[in-house]
């Protein structure tokens, strides 16, 4: 947990006075709380979206605990796909995050961050592993600095309220890959969601349990890989039955649901081939909640 940020360390961060910043705290522009010496403490989630919402730039980033030049990337989407893609191949995780925090910084929802630069991203390096330009060890280190990227991200996400609707997810038996599962995580986070990921290669038996217990309104499955497409079938219908029945609305996603012939076999509320279709899906879930109470 990043630790709460002070007035002055705000203020230098985005080339503002500190008076300025603290009157923006009073007029509730920031959130904020006080120490037990009543001194005024900022969380970084704020400090972001206070950011996103007025365009304030970054003058010195490093005094909020972002990479250097955190604020200086360009925008444009092809610039940014081919910088993180480089950057990526590379295995260079402080680019990776700065190019990830400024869009973040700048606006960008991260649905759209995942989508069209972290997948799109991964879906190039899988081509050049296909090709043999990439060997596998470069693929794996670029897993690995994405996961790092993405806990990063978390920190930049505002925490939801105590009461907020439950999502929770995983990947299953056999499917180590959790890049998707992080950013479905993350994604559902920003929407609103108190989330829980609970991990990689859970069986089904055990994620029974889990909505059983924790009545989840929402929970999420990455599928990569499939070992038994029989016996998934009449697992996952019965995971679904067990959903409906705690009210929990069950959505899938990953590449081994992209053919269609499997997914017409199983039984979901809905199928997110994007972050961004999940993020929908995810807010209307949100608004019924809060509407209804459940």
């Amino acid at each position: 947990m990043q630790q709460p940020l002070s007035p002055k360390q705000v203020a230098q961060a985005i080339g503002v006075s500190e008076s300025s910043l603290k009157r923006w705290c009073d007029q509730g522009l920031i959130p904020f709380h006080r120490t037990a010496g009543g001194h005024r403490r900022l969380d970084m989630p704020d400090v972001v979206a206070f950011l996103r919402s007025t365009g304030h730039s970054l003058v010195r980033p490093e005094l909020l605990g972002l990479p250097p030049a955190t604020g200086q990337t360009d925008i444009s989407a092809a610039r940014v796909q081919d910088e993180f893609l480089a950057a990526l191949v590379k295995g260079d995780e402080e680019v990776c995050s700065r190019i990830v925090s400024d869009l973040l910084i700048a606006g960008q929802e991260l649905a759209s961050i995942c989508d069209r630069v972290i997948a799109a991203a991964f879906r190039d390096v899988g081509d050049r592993w296909d090709c043999g330009e990439v060997d596998i060890w470069e693929e794996r280190r670029a897993c690995e600095v994405s996961l790092q990227v993405l806990r990063e991200v978390r920190s930049l996400v505002p925490v939801p309220e105590f009461d907020a609707a439950i999502a929770m997810g995983a990947t299953l038996d056999g499917d180590p890959y959790t890049i998707c599962s992080t950013m479905a995580e993350l994604v559902l986070r920003e929407v609103g969601f108190r989330t829980s990921a609970l991990g990689s290669q859970l069986p089904f038996a055990t994620l029974h349990q889990a909505v059983r217990k924790a009545r989840p309104a929402l929970f999420w499955l990455s599928v990569s890989s499939i070992r038994d497409i029989e016996a998934f079938i009449f697992e996952w219908n019965s995971f679904f039955e067990t959903c409906r029945a705690c009210e929990t609305a069950l959505v899938v996603g990953g590449r081994a649901l992209a053919d269609e012939e499997v997914r017409s076999r199983i039984r979901y509320c809905c199928y997110c081939d994007k972050m961004i279709d999940l993020a929908k899906y995810g807010s209307t879930i949100i608004e019924r909640v809060r509407r209804t109470g459940h």
